[in-house]
């Protein structure tokens, strides 16, 4: 959608460049930009569509965060996108979005919808999906990741390599919105699965 191509654009491209301009002040960010866009618009032009899963969004920031890699391939090394995704999340608009935030994670609503979408993942006819088992808890979930969108797309757009440059952001993530992520196993890593499990941060009085 390209609704959610402009919001990953609005959202990303201020940051990650700006951290790019203090490890590469020779660049002409303009021009890097103007590539970027480019190389971003023919990947999500030829990715298949996923068919309005809720996960969604996260493809379109991995194709995204590819195309960071291909506008510039000789000087885009995963190590130099782990800092432009770091500045992202670091940016002052994501740190506003999370303050304050209501934990719901672990609400039954949350909770059940999550259950029903992992049931219906494991018979998706989309090829990019993601498939996962998700067990539901009281102060905790389980949601086991057998297939993932984001892997699938990295290694059709040969940037497998920068795939654990997103899932690097899966803990800060979890605790912006209230929860302890703890995983011992990637797909991105050549793991069999991506075993999330994830527990309520309590609050301190």
């Amino acid at each position: 959608m390209e609704y959610y191509a402009k919001a990953v654009e609005l959202l990303c491209f201020k940051p990650a460049l700006a951290k790019l301009s203090t490890l590469y002040p020779e660049m002409d960010m303009k021009k890097y930009k103007k590539k970027v866009k480019r190389e971003y618009k023919a990947m999500l032009l030829r990715t298949p569509d996923i068919g309005g899963s809720s996960l969604e969004m996260n493809l379109y920031i991995a194709a995204f965060v590819f195309s960071l890699h291909k506008a510039e391939p000789d000087k885009i090394n995963p190590d130099i996108v782990n800092e432009m995704v770091t500045a992202v999340f670091d940016s002052p608009f994501m740190i506003k979005a999370h303050k304050n935030k209501k934990c719901t994670l672990f609400t039954d609503k949350v909770q059940d919808k999550k259950v029903k979408e992992s049931i219906a993942s494991q018979t998706s006819k989309f090829e990019l999906d993601w498939k996962f088992h998700y067990e539901k808890g009281i102060d905790e979930f389980y949601n086991t990741y057998t297939e993932c969108s984001i892997s699938k797309l990295g290694k059709r757009e040969n940037c497998f390599e920068f795939v654990p440059c997103l899932c690097n952001m899966d803990e800060r993530n979890y605790r912006n919105d209230g929860g302890q992520l703890h995983r011992t196993k990637t797909l991105a890593q050549g793991d069999d699965c991506c075993n999330f499990h994830v527990t309520k941060i309590k609050m301190e009085r």
